[in-house]
């Protein structure tokens, strides 16, 4: 399915977002025929209707065009090759203009698609609002051809026609802002509350990306775009920095408990906001927005569904936390702890005075680190035997290669991590990187699992954009647009099979267990592991029990 979906993509380039038509048509025209395609309502308020070729009747959303046709008009292909099904494209400058198809890359005049009786279907004239019509109400495209199933009927009247057609005709018409001629313009986000160095060790990256990308057929031109102040004040500050430079894309970025605001910013905007490193992914989430997972709450929900699959002592779960990742960390936890016994316990911890948080522990609780390394190493110096039963430590706020624990902490110390492929594909990507970041002599002392987020954003961006150029000479004429770069990373990121085998090797660059993202989900990783160390006296982590999917 994924090698015919590669194929696919040589057919036509990206087109415009959705909901973004071009100016230079009628606007209430246009808006009526996005109702139509996009939400399946008709002009005056009523659900579209459909039937399929079975008989089976659809309504509104589930008969919309771009339920199938996707809400770039690009189309899609389901199905593994023998067996695939295949939705063309119905970007303007594809539908109202001839198509003709090879069976071969080396004709130039042609468009490659490796099916004969697709090929047969695809090569036809251009339509027009008639044609139009009749391949809608009578399944016959401009070539006298019926189309194939599972492509429904439509019976429009003459004004949702006329607006459907207007609106397809838009779709894919123009570039979307940020893709000039002679360049792309990407932005990354870094928010006040972020350590300085953890900054420099994404922004590092994402600077050698940008200066040596070409994947667009032009340049990236990154645009640093550093917030201050507090949260309330951020959109705002988006809004001036896009009217100075407008971009195509947010590529990574990094900030903390607080992104809402950038989210906001990036679904006001219709800006793809591609794999940031943050610690909290907000709740209302958003269609532009692609995160890697929850984190910290993700780790809460791991944590809650492992311990209430334990036997637990009558003593309490006790958290420390103390930043507001953490306090989102604690919330999350405690909305989805289901069990009565033990009570959970939320204590802030303070680096200044670190033996109040551990002077009323009992050994049979159990303590729960929402910290990072070195709140973590300031608290075991007071605490070099623990007096917890056990101790879970969030992998996300300290990274296990950088915690720093006493032997004795070894024994009950396990990690909550979201980065569990602990298997020889794991090991390849973290070599690959530190080759990477050698030949590139960035900082070998920066946070890697920062890096491994920005370089693995890049690379996915990258091979989207890649994807959206490729053989652009067999393609027509039409601009990269964000609803595409949108659906390419839905691509990129569905490679890992439900065995957590990573089907391209080549692009194994995230340090995952497993991502997964279907068209319109925006969340990739969707689970954990608890792990610990293999024995007292390694560092080495093995995991405990299953994978958990909360």
């Amino acid at each position: 399915m994924r090698r015919t979906m590669r194929w696919f993509s040589v057919l036509v380039v990206v087109v415009t977002v959705a909901a973004s038509p071009a100016l230079g048509a009628d606007d209430a025209l246009v808006e009526a025929g996005r109702r139509i395609y996009a939400e399946g309502t008709l002009p005056g308020g009523e659900p579209l209707v459909a039937t399929r070729p079975e008989g089976l009747r659809l309504e509104g959303r589930f008969a919309a065009c771009g339920t199938c046709h996707r809400p770039s008009g690009m189309g899609s292909i389901e199905g593994l090759t023998e067996q695939a099904i295949l939705v063309p494209p119905l970007a303007g400058p594809v539908l109202f203009a001839p198509a003709r198809y090879a069976n071969s890359f080396l004709d130039d005049s042609h468009h490659y698609i490796p099916n004969e009786t697709w090929r047969r279907a695809m090569t036809r004239p251009g339509y027009d609002e008639a044609s139009l019509d009749v391949a809608l109400r009578d399944g016959i495209n401009t070539a006298g051809i019926p189309l194939e199933a599972p492509m429904p009927l439509y019976d429009l009247d003459p004004d949702s026609l006329a607006a459907l057609s207007a609106y397809l005709r838009e779709l894919g018409s123009e570039p979307d802002p940020g893709n000039e001629a002679d360049v792309l313009h990407v932005a990354t986000i870094v928010t006040p509350d972020v350590d300085p160095a953890d900054a420099a060790a994404t922004l590092g990256v994402l600077r050698v990306w940008a200066g040596s990308a070409y994947s667009a057929g032009k340049p990236w031109r990154l645009q640093e775009w550093r917030l201050s102040g507090p949260a309330e004040s951020w959109l705002q500050q988006l809004e001036t920095l896009y009217e100075e430079q407008p971009i195509f894309a947010v590529l990574s970025g990094i900030g903390r408990a607080q992104w809402a605001p950038v989210q906001d910013f990036c679904e006001i905007r219709r800006v793809p906001c591609v794999l940031p490193s943050v610690d909290a992914v907000p709740a209302a989430g958003g269609h532009y927005s692609v995160h890697y997972s929850a984190g910290v709450l993700l780790e809460a929900r791991i944590l809650a569904r492992h311990l209430e699959s334990k036997s637990l002592s009558p003593g309490r779960i006790v958290h420390l936390y103390s930043s507001p990742s953490g306090r989102l960390a604690v919330e999350e936890f405690e909305r989805r702890w289901q069990g009565s016994d033990p009570e959970s316990l939320a204590v802030p911890y303070h680096v200044t005075v670190p033996t109040a948080a551990i002077r009323n522990l009992k050994p049979d609780d159990t303590l729960v680190l929402w910290l990072d390394e070195d709140e973590i190493r300031q608290l075991v110096v007071h605490a070099p035997e623990t007096l917890a039963s056990d101790v879970y430590i969030s992998a996300l706020l300290a990274t296990p290669e950088d915690v720093e624990l006493p032997a004795a902490w070894h024994g009950v110390t396990k990690f909550v991590t979201l980065f569990d492929d602990l298997g020889l594909q794991g090991e390849i990507a973290r070599l690959r990187l530190e080759r990477w970041l050698e030949q590139k002599g960035l900082n070998a002392s920066a946070n890697r699992r920062l890096q491994a987020d920005a370089y693995a954003a890049a690379y996915l961006f990258n091979a989207a954009i890649a994807e959206m150029k490729r053989e652009e000479v067999r393609r027509p004429a039409v601009p990269l647009t964000r609803a595409h770069l949108l659906e390419e990373l839905e691509e990129r990121l569905s490679k890992y099979d439900d065995g957590n085998q990573f089907i391209d090797t080549e692009s194994h660059v995230a340090w995952y267990g497993r991502m997964s993202l279907g068209p319109g989900q925006r969340i990739a990783v969707r689970g954990g592991s608890i792990v610990r160390y293999e024995s007292p006296d390694s560092n080495r982590l093995v995991r405990v029990g299953e994978r958990i999917v909360p």
